[in-house]
């Protein structure tokens, strides 16, 4: 249950001293939908983290087997979140190339989320092919 709280708060405004954003025109639908994805990957593992905990308080069991796959399906939902927020940073990061998006012009505004499994670092994400660099 502590990873889910964890998960909920790194994705707040609060929690990244100096968040990396990305200037966009137009949010992407792809984006919207990966964002929704990954709000209900995190809903998704505190509901089966509450289930999990209730079932092992009301019906304490020898075997570790049902605590453990509670936690193995909270964490899976958890990974699953984190691999939407990189999804949904390489698509921000193509966006804002592609467009030449500046603070001047547009309004709208992605957080890059830091992960736990996939999380790159600008350096990094500056070597993601774009698509402003393909002929057309």
């Amino acid at each position: 249950m502590a990873a889910v709280w964890l998960a909920l708060y790194e994705r707040s405004p609060a929690a990244v001293p100096s968040p990396q954003f990305y200037i966009l025109c137009g949010t992407p639908g792809s984006l919207k939908a990966l964002t929704l994805a990954s709000v209900l990957f995190i809903a998704g593992a505190a509901a089966v983290s509450v289930t999990g905990t209730v079932r092992a308080i009301r019906k304490p069991t020898r075997r570790p087997l049902r605590p453990m796959l509670h936690l193995a399906v909270a964490l899976l939902l958890l990974v699953g979140a984190d691999s939407a927020d990189y999804l949904g940073s390489g698509i921000a990061y193509r966006a804002a190339v592609h467009s030449g998006a500046n603070l001047a012009t547009c309004e709208s505004s992605y957080q890059v989320t830091p992960g736990w499994f996939f999380f790159l670092t600008p350096e990094d994400r500056s070597q993601w092919p774009s698509r402003a660099a393909e002929p057309r």
